[in-house]
């Protein structure tokens, strides 16, 4: 008797719980200021005409100096798993405020996505990025408040 193979749809506890793993890589990496690219992010822009600029800003308050969506913490504190299905997760944000602010970042620099080092820290369980109904590395969009 040969070996089969039965495949079963992960449950909507499982993909939730996929979710959050995700969104912790993800936020460990925008923290560190890199994009989807694992790139270092684009750089805050500084000051001019001899005033301080919103690094300065962000250093006198003991934040870093980049872009690392870091100010008050709301943007990183309100992502979440929106929703969650059998084989199907929902990542999102729980504020249509941090939306805001994560969409126009979005805009500005890709960092909401999968990373190459963010697929392969997810890769033993099975989780792979995929552009359908978002912006891929390579796009602008994929940030929703819902």
């Amino acid at each position: 008797m040969g070996a089969r193979f039965v495949y079963r749809p992960l449950s909507s506890e499982q993909m939730a719980t996929i979710g959050n793993l995700v969104i912790a890589d993800i936020q460990a990496r925008i923290r560190k200021g890199q994009n989807v690219a694992d790139a270092q992010a684009k750089p805050l822009k500084p000051g001019r005409n001899g005033k301080r600029g919103y690094p300065d800003y962000k250093v006198a308050r003991g934040l870093q100096g980049v872009r690392d969506l870091v100010w008050r913490g709301l943007t990183m504190r309100s992502i979440r798993v929106i929703s969650s299905k059998p084989n199907e997760v929902r990542i999102g944000f729980d504020n249509p405020q941090a939306a805001r602010i994560a969409a126009m970042n979005q805009n500005r620099e890709a960092m909401f996505w999968f990373s190459p080092n963010n697929k392969k820290t997810n890769s033993g369980a099975g989780i792979y990025g995929d552009s359908r109904g978002g912006s891929g590395a390579h796009g602008k969009g994929g940030v929703s408040g819902q």
